[in-house]
């Protein structure tokens, strides 16, 4: 402790308890208790005279905060490597369609699981990489408070607050795809439902990269039709598009710096780029850049391609 710490515990070892504890949501922990300078038997005085109000074994509660994030940064603040979980996180990451209000944290199996007026769920397998800090507050990251919150969903509900995450750009399917494999155990509750909801939502190339997944996703959350995947090339079927829209003649590609900047795949693809113009199709290019910064701008693009397209074949076809 700073010397200029030591002395404000000196002089007033109560309001310096005070002002940690207005930070943990009105509790301290025995451990900070004992840091100011207090003895067992100052801290059984004020246990006696109702100033602390014993939390468990592990802190007090000596200034009452109320509503129900306060309630989670008290038990997160006392209850050993607690982070907030479930609905909490889904309201800390501004996740859509998830109820508000409940106060809830996640705990090692082996640990407590009580707290008062909190909600405290165990388990064993928190990674380090599944926890964020927000506002000073440890979390449960995107990917794997909707994997906690599928057991406490039904199954149309978990694939909405999906479906709303990623439309939202709070997660990518990849992430929650790496934390159902890192989580998966047999009888876990909840992994089953969200693999097949996983597997269900994507339509599009399954075993594509991810900026072709992310490319996908972008399409169908811009309301666009389902285009075709892995299309054959009409005139060279042993190649490729990424995905196309036939009756439009229109293809798109997703642009891979890592492939790119290949100096024989670079050239190639813009071959098939002229092939394509000589057979009547159009074929538009986007970047990773394009489809995380600017998915409206994509979506819009491919919209208005398809139906300048669709308006030039009909012509063609009246003519």
């Amino acid at each position: 402790m700073a010397p200029e710490t030591w002395h404000r515990v000196a002089m007033n070892p109560d309001r310096l308890l005070i002002e940690i504890a207005a930070e943990q949501g009105g509790a301290v922990r025995h451990d900070q208790v004992r840091s100011c300078g207090f003895t067992k038997g100052q801290i059984d005085q004020r246990v006696r005279d109702g100033r602390w109000r014993p939390l468990g074994r592990f802190g007090y509660r000596i200034i009452d905060m109320s509503g129900s994030m306060n309630l989670v940064r008290a038990a997160v603040a006392t209850l050993p490597n607690a982070v907030a979980s479930h609905d909490t996180a889904a309201e800390i990451h501004e996740l859509a369609k998830v109820r508000r209000g409940e106060a809830t944290v996640l705990v090692h199996s082996r640990t407590t699981h009580f707290f008062p007026g909190v909600v405290v769920h165990r388990c064993h397998d928190l990674r380090d990489d599944h926890i964020d800090e927000v506002a000073g507050l440890a979390v449960t990251a995107v990917p794997r408070t909707i994997v906690d919150l599928a057991p406490f969903l039904t199954r149309r509900h978990a694939a909405a607050v999906l479906e709303s995450a990623v439309a939202d750009q709070r997660v990518q399917v990849e992430a929650v795809e790496r934390v159902v494999d890192q989580v998966a155990r047999r009888g876990k509750p909840g992994i089953q439902k969200i693999r097949s909801i996983l597997a269900d939502r994507k339509p599009g190339p399954r075993n594509g990269s991810p900026l072709e997944r992310r490319g996908a996703d972008v399409l169908r959350f811009g309301g666009l039709p389902e285009p075709r995947f892995e299309y054959p090339l009409p005139w060279d079927p042993d190649r490729r598009f990424d995905a196309a829209f036939p009756p439009a003649r229109l293809a798109i590609e997703w642009d891979s710096r890592r492939w790119h900047e290949l100096p024989d795949a670079f050239a190639r693809d813009r071959e098939r780029d002229r092939q394509a113009l000589l057979h009547g199709w159009r074929v538009v290019r986007f970047t990773w850049s394009d489809v995380t910064d600017h998915p409206a701008e994509v979506a819009d693009t491919v919209q208005r391609l398809l139906a300048a397209s669709t308006t030039a074949v009909g012509a063609h076809s009246a003519g």
